[in-house]
Protein backbone atom coordinates (compact mmCIF):
# COMPACT_ATOMS: atom_id res chain seq x y z
CA UNK A 1 0.00 0.00 0.00
CA UNK A 2 2.84 2.36 0.73
CA UNK A 3 4.23 2.25 -2.82
CA UNK A 4 0.76 2.97 -4.24
CA UNK A 5 0.24 5.90 -1.88
CA UNK A 6 3.63 7.31 -2.78
CA UNK A 7 2.82 7.12 -6.52
CA UNK A 8 -0.53 8.95 -6.03
CA UNK A 9 1.14 11.76 -4.05
CA UNK A 10 3.78 12.17 -6.76
CA UNK A 11 1.12 12.53 -9.47
CA UNK A 12 -0.85 15.09 -7.47
CA UNK A 13 2.30 17.12 -6.87
CA UNK A 14 3.09 17.15 -10.62
CA UNK A 15 -0.43 18.29 -11.50
CA UNK A 16 -0.26 21.15 -8.96
CA UNK A 17 3.10 22.33 -10.32
CA UNK A 18 1.78 22.26 -13.93
CA UNK A 19 -1.30 24.29 -13.01
CA UNK A 20 0.80 26.92 -11.22
CA UNK A 21 3.14 27.22 -14.20
CA UNK A 22 0.21 27.74 -16.57
CA UNK A 23 -1.20 30.53 -14.41
CA UNK A 24 2.18 32.26 -14.25
CA UNK A 25 2.57 32.08 -18.09
CA UNK A 26 -0.98 33.34 -18.66
CA UNK A 27 -0.47 36.43 -16.52
CA UNK A 28 2.07 38.20 -18.80
CA UNK A 29 -0.03 37.34 -21.90
CA UNK A 30 -3.02 39.12 -20.45
CA UNK A 31 -0.88 42.16 -19.69
CA UNK A 32 0.27 42.39 -23.33
CA UNK A 33 -3.25 42.13 -24.69
CA UNK A 34 -4.23 45.43 -23.08
CA UNK A 35 -4.02 48.80 -24.99
CA UNK A 36 -0.36 49.87 -25.52
CA UNK A 37 0.90 53.44 -25.35
CA UNK A 38 3.00 54.63 -28.30
CA UNK A 39 5.96 56.83 -27.58
CA UNK A 40 6.67 59.11 -30.57
CA UNK A 41 7.79 62.54 -31.70
CA UNK A 42 5.55 65.18 -33.26
CA UNK A 43 6.05 68.50 -35.04
CA UNK A 44 3.89 71.56 -35.56
CA UNK A 45 3.46 72.54 -39.26
CA UNK A 46 5.31 75.68 -40.32
CA UNK A 47 3.83 78.47 -42.42
CA UNK A 48 5.01 78.11 -46.04
CA UNK A 49 5.56 80.77 -48.70
CA UNK A 50 6.52 78.24 -51.37
CA UNK A 51 4.80 78.43 -54.74
CA UNK A 52 3.58 75.27 -56.37
CA UNK A 53 5.82 74.30 -59.26
CA UNK A 54 4.80 72.38 -62.38
CA UNK A 55 6.54 71.28 -65.55
CA UNK A 56 5.66 70.72 -69.18
CA UNK A 57 7.29 69.81 -72.48
CA UNK A 58 7.79 72.74 -74.84
CA UNK A 59 8.45 73.01 -78.57
CA UNK A 60 10.10 75.85 -80.46
CA UNK A 61 8.11 77.41 -83.30
CA UNK A 62 9.41 79.83 -85.93
CA UNK A 63 8.14 83.39 -85.61
CA UNK A 64 7.09 83.24 -89.28
CA UNK A 65 7.20 80.27 -91.64
CA UNK A 66 6.00 80.10 -95.25
CA UNK A 67 6.47 77.89 -98.27
CA UNK A 68 8.12 79.76 -101.16
CA UNK A 69 5.73 79.27 -104.08
CA UNK A 70 4.59 80.91 -107.30
CA UNK A 71 1.18 82.39 -108.01
CA UNK A 72 1.22 81.14 -111.62
CA UNK A 73 2.23 78.07 -113.62
CA UNK A 74 5.34 77.76 -115.75
CA UNK A 75 8.87 76.44 -116.01
CA UNK A 76 11.29 77.43 -113.27
CA UNK A 77 13.82 79.54 -115.15
CA UNK A 78 16.13 80.71 -112.35
CA UNK A 79 16.58 80.17 -108.59
CA UNK A 80 18.23 82.99 -106.65
CA UNK A 81 18.76 81.25 -103.31
CA UNK A 82 20.75 78.44 -101.78
CA UNK A 83 19.75 76.25 -98.87
CA UNK A 84 20.45 77.99 -95.59
CA UNK A 85 20.76 81.47 -97.15
CA UNK A 86 19.50 84.49 -95.23
CA UNK A 87 17.28 86.63 -97.45
CA UNK A 88 16.01 90.13 -96.78
CA UNK A 89 12.39 91.08 -97.24
CA UNK A 90 11.69 91.83 -100.91
CA UNK A 91 14.69 89.89 -102.27
CA UNK A 92 14.09 88.01 -105.56
CA UNK A 93 14.02 84.29 -104.84
CA UNK A 94 12.95 82.68 -108.12
CA UNK A 95 11.98 83.50 -111.72
CA UNK A 96 9.57 81.56 -113.92
CA UNK A 97 9.75 81.55 -117.70
CA UNK A 98 7.84 84.61 -118.98
CA UNK A 99 8.97 84.59 -122.67
CA UNK A 100 5.46 84.13 -124.01
CA UNK A 101 4.06 86.90 -121.84
CA UNK A 102 6.87 89.26 -122.87
CA UNK A 103 6.17 88.51 -126.55
CA UNK A 104 2.47 89.22 -126.14
CA UNK A 105 3.30 92.46 -124.37
CA UNK A 106 5.61 93.49 -127.21
CA UNK A 107 2.85 92.83 -129.72
CA UNK A 108 0.36 94.81 -127.65
CA UNK A 109 2.83 97.70 -127.39
CA UNK A 110 3.02 97.90 -131.21
CA UNK A 111 -0.78 97.84 -131.44
CA UNK A 112 -1.02 100.54 -128.82
CA UNK A 113 1.45 102.75 -130.68
CA UNK A 114 -0.58 102.40 -133.90
CA UNK A 115 -3.88 103.05 -132.07
CA UNK A 116 -2.48 106.23 -130.54
CA UNK A 117 -1.25 107.41 -133.96
CA UNK A 118 -4.71 106.89 -135.47
CA UNK A 119 -6.31 108.67 -132.53
CA UNK A 120 -4.00 111.67 -132.97
CA UNK A 121 -4.93 111.95 -136.68
CA UNK A 122 -8.61 111.65 -135.90
CA UNK A 123 -8.39 114.39 -133.26
CA UNK A 124 -6.79 116.77 -135.81
CA UNK A 125 -9.52 115.98 -138.35
CA UNK A 126 -12.11 116.52 -135.63
CA UNK A 127 -10.73 120.03 -135.02
CA UNK A 128 -11.32 120.71 -138.73
CA UNK A 129 -14.76 119.08 -138.46
CA UNK A 130 -13.66 116.61 -141.16
CA UNK A 131 -14.65 113.55 -139.05
CA UNK A 132 -17.53 112.88 -136.76
CA UNK A 133 -17.12 112.67 -132.96
CA UNK A 134 -18.27 109.05 -132.77
CA UNK A 135 -15.24 107.89 -134.78
CA UNK A 136 -12.88 109.78 -132.49
CA UNK A 137 -14.49 108.18 -129.41
CA UNK A 138 -14.15 104.72 -130.97
CA UNK A 139 -10.43 105.19 -131.63
CA UNK A 140 -9.87 106.60 -128.14
CA UNK A 141 -11.67 103.61 -126.58
CA UNK A 142 -9.64 101.13 -128.69
CA UNK A 143 -6.39 102.66 -127.38
CA UNK A 144 -7.62 102.38 -123.77
CA UNK A 145 -8.54 98.71 -124.27
CA UNK A 146 -5.02 97.94 -125.50
CA UNK A 147 -3.55 99.81 -122.51
CA UNK A 148 -5.70 97.68 -120.17
CA UNK A 149 -4.55 94.47 -121.90
CA UNK A 150 -0.92 95.49 -121.42
CA UNK A 151 -1.60 96.16 -117.72
CA UNK A 152 -2.99 92.63 -117.41
CA UNK A 153 0.14 91.23 -119.05
CA UNK A 154 2.34 93.27 -116.70
CA UNK A 155 0.51 91.73 -113.72
CA UNK A 156 0.99 88.23 -115.15
CA UNK A 157 4.69 88.90 -115.76
CA UNK A 158 5.05 90.14 -112.17
CA UNK A 159 3.62 86.84 -110.95
CA UNK A 160 6.55 84.99 -112.54
CA UNK A 161 8.86 86.68 -110.00
CA UNK A 162 8.88 85.24 -106.47
CA UNK A 163 10.02 87.60 -103.69
CA UNK A 164 10.73 87.05 -99.98
CA UNK A 165 7.68 88.20 -97.96
CA UNK A 166 9.88 88.78 -94.85
CA UNK A 167 13.50 88.52 -93.80
CA UNK A 168 14.41 84.97 -92.91
CA UNK A 169 16.48 81.87 -93.58
CA UNK A 170 15.82 79.48 -96.46
CA UNK A 171 15.25 75.82 -95.64
CA UNK A 172 15.59 72.75 -97.84
CA UNK A 173 15.29 73.30 -101.61
CA UNK A 174 12.46 71.20 -103.03
CA UNK A 175 12.72 72.05 -106.77
CA UNK A 176 15.50 72.68 -109.26
CA UNK A 177 15.73 74.96 -112.27
CA UNK A 178 13.82 73.58 -115.27
CA UNK A 179 11.03 72.02 -113.17
CA UNK A 180 7.44 72.78 -114.12
CA UNK A 181 5.76 74.75 -111.36
CA UNK A 182 2.03 74.85 -110.69
CA UNK A 183 0.39 77.59 -108.61
CA UNK A 184 1.21 76.95 -104.94
CA UNK A 185 3.94 74.39 -105.65
CA UNK A 186 6.53 74.69 -102.87
CA UNK A 187 10.14 75.47 -103.81
CA UNK A 188 11.56 75.82 -100.28
CA UNK A 189 10.61 77.04 -96.82
CA UNK A 190 11.44 80.50 -95.52
CA UNK A 191 11.64 80.87 -91.74
CA UNK A 192 12.07 83.83 -89.43
CA UNK A 193 14.04 82.52 -86.46
CA UNK A 194 14.78 85.68 -84.50
CA UNK A 195 12.73 86.12 -82.43
CA UNK A 196 11.42 82.58 -81.96
CA UNK A 197 8.39 81.21 -80.10
CA UNK A 198 8.28 78.59 -77.35
CA UNK A 199 4.98 76.71 -77.17
CA UNK A 200 3.82 74.46 -74.35
CA UNK A 201 0.57 73.13 -72.87
CA UNK A 202 -0.79 73.03 -69.32
CA UNK A 203 -3.55 70.68 -68.09
CA UNK A 204 -7.15 71.85 -68.21
CA UNK A 205 -7.38 71.74 -64.39
CA UNK A 206 -4.65 74.42 -64.19
CA UNK A 207 -6.42 76.83 -66.54
CA UNK A 208 -6.32 80.27 -64.96
CA UNK A 209 -3.15 79.53 -62.98
CA UNK A 210 -0.97 81.23 -65.63
CA UNK A 211 -1.69 84.56 -67.30
CA UNK A 212 -0.10 86.81 -69.92
CA UNK A 213 3.06 88.37 -68.49
CA UNK A 214 3.94 85.46 -66.18
CA UNK A 215 7.54 84.26 -66.35
CA UNK A 216 8.62 80.69 -67.02
CA UNK A 217 12.02 79.01 -67.03
CA UNK A 218 13.20 76.29 -69.40
CA UNK A 219 16.19 74.16 -70.30
CA UNK A 220 17.27 72.56 -73.58
CA UNK A 221 19.43 69.48 -74.28
CA UNK A 222 22.03 71.58 -76.12
CA UNK A 223 22.89 73.75 -73.11
CA UNK A 224 23.32 73.46 -69.35
CA UNK A 225 21.97 76.98 -68.84
CA UNK A 226 18.50 77.84 -67.59
CA UNK A 227 16.62 80.36 -69.73
CA UNK A 228 13.71 82.65 -68.93
CA UNK A 229 10.81 83.81 -71.07
CA UNK A 230 7.55 85.69 -70.65
CA UNK A 231 4.15 84.38 -71.69
CA UNK A 232 2.56 86.56 -74.38
CA UNK A 233 -0.30 84.26 -75.40
CA UNK A 234 -2.78 82.19 -73.42
CA UNK A 235 -5.06 80.45 -75.90
CA UNK A 236 -8.76 81.24 -75.37
CA UNK A 237 -9.67 77.63 -76.23
CA UNK A 238 -8.50 74.18 -75.20
CA UNK A 239 -6.72 71.95 -77.70
CA UNK A 240 -9.28 69.33 -78.69
CA UNK A 241 -6.66 66.59 -79.08
CA UNK A 242 -5.22 66.64 -75.55
CA UNK A 243 -7.74 68.88 -73.72
CA UNK A 244 -4.91 71.17 -72.65
CA UNK A 245 -4.38 74.92 -72.75
CA UNK A 246 -1.82 76.28 -75.22
CA UNK A 247 0.76 78.82 -74.00
CA UNK A 248 3.33 80.75 -76.06
CA UNK A 249 6.42 82.77 -75.19
CA UNK A 250 8.59 84.88 -77.50
CA UNK A 251 12.35 85.17 -76.99
CA UNK A 252 15.41 86.51 -78.76
CA UNK A 253 17.42 84.02 -80.82
CA UNK A 254 20.24 86.08 -82.28
CA UNK A 255 22.74 83.28 -81.58
CA UNK A 256 20.58 80.64 -83.27
CA UNK A 257 20.58 78.43 -80.18
CA UNK A 258 16.87 77.57 -80.45
CA UNK A 259 15.61 75.73 -83.54
CA UNK A 260 12.01 75.15 -84.71
CA UNK A 261 10.80 71.74 -83.59
CA UNK A 262 13.36 71.63 -80.78
CA UNK A 263 12.56 70.28 -77.31
CA UNK A 264 12.48 72.29 -74.09
CA UNK A 265 11.72 71.31 -70.49
CA UNK A 266 9.50 74.09 -69.15
CA UNK A 267 9.10 74.91 -65.45
CA UNK A 268 6.47 77.33 -64.19
CA UNK A 269 5.08 78.48 -60.86
CA UNK A 270 1.35 78.39 -60.25
CA UNK A 271 -0.41 81.33 -58.66
CA UNK A 272 -0.59 81.14 -54.85
CA UNK A 273 -3.70 79.40 -53.58
CA UNK A 274 -3.70 81.03 -50.13
CA UNK A 275 -1.84 80.08 -46.94
CA UNK A 276 -0.13 76.70 -46.88
CA UNK A 277 1.96 74.70 -44.41
CA UNK A 278 5.25 72.80 -44.54
CA UNK A 279 5.86 69.42 -42.86
CA UNK A 280 8.67 66.82 -43.11
CA UNK A 281 8.40 64.44 -46.04
CA UNK A 282 8.51 61.37 -43.75
CA UNK A 283 5.18 62.39 -42.18
CA UNK A 284 3.31 61.79 -45.47
CA UNK A 285 1.63 58.39 -45.85
CA UNK A 286 0.51 57.38 -49.38
CA UNK A 287 -2.98 55.84 -49.58
CA UNK A 288 -5.17 54.67 -52.44
CA UNK A 289 -7.03 57.96 -52.85
CA UNK A 290 -4.16 60.36 -52.10
CA UNK A 291 -2.03 61.10 -49.04
CA UNK A 292 -2.66 61.32 -45.32
CA UNK A 293 -0.86 62.24 -42.09
CA UNK A 294 -1.28 61.06 -38.51
CA UNK A 295 -2.04 63.71 -35.91
CA UNK A 296 -2.47 63.55 -32.14
CA UNK A 297 -5.93 64.55 -30.99
CA UNK A 298 -7.09 64.12 -27.40
CA UNK A 299 -4.03 61.94 -26.73
CA UNK A 300 -4.74 59.36 -29.46
CA UNK A 301 -3.70 58.83 -33.09
CA UNK A 302 -6.08 60.21 -35.75
CA UNK A 303 -5.71 59.91 -39.55
CA UNK A 304 -6.21 63.08 -41.57
CA UNK A 305 -6.25 63.22 -45.43
CA UNK A 306 -4.22 66.12 -46.84
CA UNK A 307 -3.71 67.92 -50.15
CA UNK A 308 -0.04 68.23 -51.02
CA UNK A 309 1.72 70.84 -53.15
CA UNK A 310 5.40 71.51 -53.70
CA UNK A 311 7.86 68.80 -52.68
CA UNK A 312 11.43 69.57 -51.65
CA UNK A 313 14.13 67.01 -50.75
CA UNK A 314 13.10 67.12 -47.07
CA UNK A 315 9.66 68.75 -46.86
CA UNK A 316 6.20 68.75 -48.42
CA UNK A 317 3.86 71.70 -48.80
CA UNK A 318 0.36 71.07 -47.40
CA UNK A 319 -2.41 72.98 -49.17
CA UNK A 320 -5.25 71.67 -47.02
CA UNK A 321 -6.35 69.08 -44.45
CA UNK A 322 -4.50 70.24 -41.31
CA UNK A 323 -3.82 73.48 -39.48
CA UNK A 324 -0.71 74.93 -37.90
CA UNK A 325 -2.06 73.90 -34.46
CA UNK A 326 -2.19 70.17 -35.29
CA UNK A 327 0.53 67.92 -33.87
CA UNK A 328 1.80 65.73 -36.72
CA UNK A 329 3.42 62.37 -36.01
CA UNK A 330 6.93 62.01 -37.50
CA UNK A 331 8.20 58.88 -35.70
CA UNK A 332 6.55 55.57 -34.87
CA UNK A 333 4.30 55.92 -37.93
CA UNK A 334 4.61 52.27 -38.98
CA UNK A 335 3.31 50.97 -35.65
CA UNK A 336 0.65 53.66 -35.13
CA UNK A 337 -3.04 52.98 -35.73
CA UNK A 338 -6.15 55.10 -35.34
CA UNK A 339 -7.26 55.35 -31.73
CA UNK A 340 -3.89 54.27 -30.27
CA UNK A 341 -2.87 56.23 -27.14
CA UNK A 342 0.30 58.27 -27.62
CA UNK A 343 2.88 59.67 -25.25
CA UNK A 344 4.27 62.38 -27.57
CA UNK A 345 7.09 64.86 -27.32
CA UNK A 346 7.90 67.75 -29.62
CA UNK A 347 10.75 67.02 -31.99
CA UNK A 348 13.59 69.46 -31.67
CA UNK A 349 14.51 71.46 -34.76
CA UNK A 350 17.91 70.69 -36.24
Amino acid sequence: MKPLLSFVLTCLTALLLTACGSDEAAAPAAKKSGPGVLEAEVILPEQSDLQQQASSTGTFVAEDQVMIASETAGYLKKIYFREGDFKRKGALLAKLNDAELQARKAKMSVELEYARTELARAEKLSDLQAINAEEVDRLRNAAKVIEADIAVLDAQIAQTDVYAPFSGRVGLKLLSEGAYVSPGTGMAELLRLDPIKLEFFIPEKLAGSLTVGDEITFTIPASKDTFRAEIYLVSPTLDENNRALRMRCRLANNKGLFLPGGYAEVQYALQNQGASLLIPAEAIIPVLDGQKVLIIKDGVVTSRPVEVGVRTPTSVQILGGITERDSVLVTGILSATDGMPVRAKLKEAR
